[in-house]
């Protein structure tokens, strides 16, 4: 069996260079040894963890006595024991690049801090779910969307790039809930600090099997139902990087309350028609009803059977009818993409708070949020280290529940970890654990309000 050794913090030594702050910390071995146990691996990725931003932290593994007594042997642990440092630091989610060696009187592992962290939060699987909303219209007729959450988009006429005749396939993704932003990464972070929102959305339009753009100086609604009136809310537009999503703020685009009473009358392109309703398609171009199939000629003309050629033939639809009725939140946004209605939301005393998972030592990277209570908001929290993550700006006091959770690329199961706190400058500790998805989607639905 391998010999346990123990590995001793001796001292600290600070040094201001021209790179910034540089830190040395002096390690001690037992006699002969170069393994490193869970101990000291936290003490050194906690001293990672404490080192400012930028600056630099260096180990020096060998000691003065293991130098007289044999010089050649001490230089060869020297470096066995450098580059188990650097494993482990790789291992818990230092960048390689930022781990070097270099030799004095004998080598030093030598770690650079970044100066910023990414989220642990990645946005995923935006249009690949069964809750996306598709609609195919003509760019003349526009259409107002009416979703499950009773919110409404409204498109007027000719609101799209192209001919008034060309067919819209809009696809619209819909996030109101908390699970939601958890499930998709869809969080709440503003380019100016923590956003509290009352709906998130990603909008594409195709035409031609093209991707298109509104046209140019279009605009279109937003009516969120039953929305929060007692703050100021505005358009947000989102911006993902590398699935990282920030949202920024148009100061010119406010939501207003309104009293609405009107009648919604649609005219979509069905895929699959009513029995005895014209009904066709520009996919096949012709359908059948209660009659047998049926299409029009280039004349106008009804005619039994299949057309030879799907090429100019005239597209029927029926007519939908909603209505939208009581108070909603107007606004309008200029923009395809990332939409979001949002505040940036403010508190006299905010902090930074630091959250470890598994005493800090973890081979696995997680996505950690933090669930506000009394909020309508989730945030992402940056990873420093695998084990190690810290929260943006948050207000000091709320009741928020730290949810993390790391799926698994070689086995069906996950590792979860979470716990309700109170915001505040302490530390906050976790455990994982393993479980299956099934078992992640009944924690989800439990923990996550």
């Amino acid at each position: 069996m391998k010999r346990v050794c123990g590995l001793l913090f001796l001292a600290y030594s600070l040094t201001i260079s021209a790179r910034g702050l540089t830190r040395e910390v002096k390690l001690k071995f037992d006699k002969g040894c170069i393994s490193l146990s869970n101990k000291n691996k936290k003490i050194i990725l906690d001293e990672y963890v404490k080192v400012g931003k930028g600056d630099w932290l260096y180990f020096t593994t060998v000691s003065s006595d293991e130098l007289k007594e044999n010089k050649f042997l001490a230089h060869k642990k020297a470096k066995i024991r450098n580059r188990k440092i650097g494993k482990l630091l790789q291992e818990n989610g230092v960048l390689p690049e930022k781990i070097t060696y270099k030799y004095s009187r004998y080598e030093q592992i030598w770690v650079n801090k970044q100066n910023d962290f990414e989220q642990s939060v990645a946005v995923h699987g935006i249009q690949e779910n069964n809750n996306v909303l598709i609609q195919r219209f003509k760019n003349i007729d526009g259409f107002t969307f009416v979703m499950s959450s009773g919110n409404i988009l409204e498109f007027k006429p000719m609101s799209f790039e192209g001919f008034s005749e060309d067919v819209i396939t809009l696809k619209i993704k819909e996030y109101t809930s908390k699970i939601d932003f958890v499930k998709y990464g869809v969080t709440a972070q503003g380019d100016k600090g923590m956003l509290e929102t009352q709906g998130m959305y990603f909008i594409e339009a195709f035409s031609n099997d093209q991707k298109i753009n509104l046209r140019r100086g279009a605009a279109y609604n937003l009516k969120i139902k039953q929305g929060k009136e007692n703050e100021k809310f505005y358009s947000f537009y989102g911006k993902n990087k590398g699935g990282t999503l920030t949202w920024t703020k148009n100061q010119n685009e406010p939501f207003i309350a309104m009293e609405l009473n009107d009648k919604i009358i649609n005219k979509p392109i069905q895929e699959e028609p009513e029995e005895g309703v014209m009904n066709l398609t520009t996919d096949n171009a012709y359908s059948s009803g209660k009659f047998g199939a049926f299409y029009i000629d280039d004349q106008g003309n009804l005619q039994s059977g299949v057309p030879s050629s799907t090429e100019d033939v005239e597209v029927y639809w029926a007519e939908s009818e909603s209505e939208a009725v009581g108070r909603y939140l107007v606004g309008k946004f200029s923009a395809l993409g990332w939409i979001n209605c949002d505040r940036f939301y403010d508190a006299p005393n905010k902090i930074v708070m630091q959250v470890e998972i598994n005493n800090g030592v973890c081979k696995n990277d997680f996505a950690v949020y933090i669930i506000f209570h009394d909020i309508n908001s989730v945030l992402p929290l940056s990873k420093v280290t695998n084990g190690h993550y810290r929260t943006p700006k948050i207000p000091e006091g709320e009741n928020v529940t730290i949810f993390a959770v790391h799926n698994s690329k070689k086995t069906a199961n996950n590792h979860l970890a979470f716990k309700k706190v109170t915001v505040k400058s302490e530390k906050v500790k976790i455990e994982s654990k393993e479980i299956d998805r099934t078992a992640l989607e009944k924690y989800m639905n439990d923990v996550i309000y």
